[in-house]
């Protein structure tokens, strides 16, 4: 399985891999194979487009589509370098799609419904473009079980907070893994099968926690949701390291949903 096409620097490569085992193992259940033709929802650098490319093979191709404009360039940049020929990108809403983008037998999607204003009218928008028993395949996170553990590791537990806030606070849904099944349903979906993982953070792992808050420090100081002083970014993931190491626990960072269905 590949790794991870394109990343950011600063990232750990044991917490890709984690992520991306679960989005590989969900989409080859759920039936993605050799030759099939693939539409990624909300793509972003290209990272389930690679994994998906490389399930349908040379056969099969996977277009990909956000309306980041700077994520866009950078998953065609990852598509030379890493010589995927079978994937294209192009810059698109969900419900403005182009006409003559053909339809698919799979559609995929990664944590890009929690901020979608109308889950159940994104879904909806996307299914003209679906072949007949054709695949819709998506995975979600959620933030249940990430605040049990405040006692053994409250740094964690702080930091994974700012994260959860931000994103609720720019209008995401934290909860729309526990949601995926109600939004399948209301899209007049044929569920398949609906799972979750705990995604587990450990002194062998790793932690994700730094970087992400360094990715996402403008919109955590923007948005009010803690001042620059109280993060001390500069040490942050020195201290999340060493409470690992003092804590001998296991850090549950949030739950990862993943489902699959078909049109009736």
């Amino acid at each position: 399985m590949v790794e991870c096409a394109n990343y950011d620097k600063g990232e750990n490569k044991l917490m890709i891999a984690q992520r991306n085992d679960f989005t590989y193992q969900l989409l080859m259940d759920a039936g993605i194979k050799k030759g099939l033709r693939v539409l990624d929802v909300g793509c972003g650098s290209g990272e389930v487009t690679f994994l998906a490319a490389e399930i349908v093979g040379s056969t099969g191709e996977v277009i990909g589509f956000d309306s980041n404009e700077t994520a866009i360039a950078a998953a065609r940049d990852s598509a030379v370098k890493n010589q995927f020929a079978n994937t294209k990108f192009i810059i698109a809403e969900i419900d403005k799609l182009p006409q003559d983008l053909g339809r698919f037998d799979a559609i995929v999607g990664r944590r890009v419904l929690m901020y979608q204003p109308d889950a159940v009218f994104s879904i909806k928008s996307l299914l003209p473009y679906l072949k007949t028993k054709g695949l819709v395949v998506f995975q979600e996170s959620d933030s249940m079980g990430s605040f049990k553990d405040v006692d053994l590791m409250p740094l964690h537990t702080q930091v994974q907070t700012w994260i959860w806030n931000t994103v609720a606070k720019e209008g995401g849904n934290i909860h729309m893994g526990m949601n995926l099944y109600s939004v399948f349903k209301q899209a007049g979906l044929t569920i398949s099968q609906i799972r979750a993982e705990a995604v587990l953070q450990t002194l062998e792992t790793g932690s994700d926690l730094a970087w992400v808050v360094q990715m996402m420090l403008p919109r955590i100081i923007k948005l009010g949701v803690v001042n620059q002083k109280e993060i001390e970014i500069d040490t942050l993931e020195e201290r999340l390291n060493s409470e690992r190491q003092n804590a001998n626990t296991v850090f549950v960072r949030d739950m990862a949903f993943g489902i699959w269905a078909t049109i009736h």
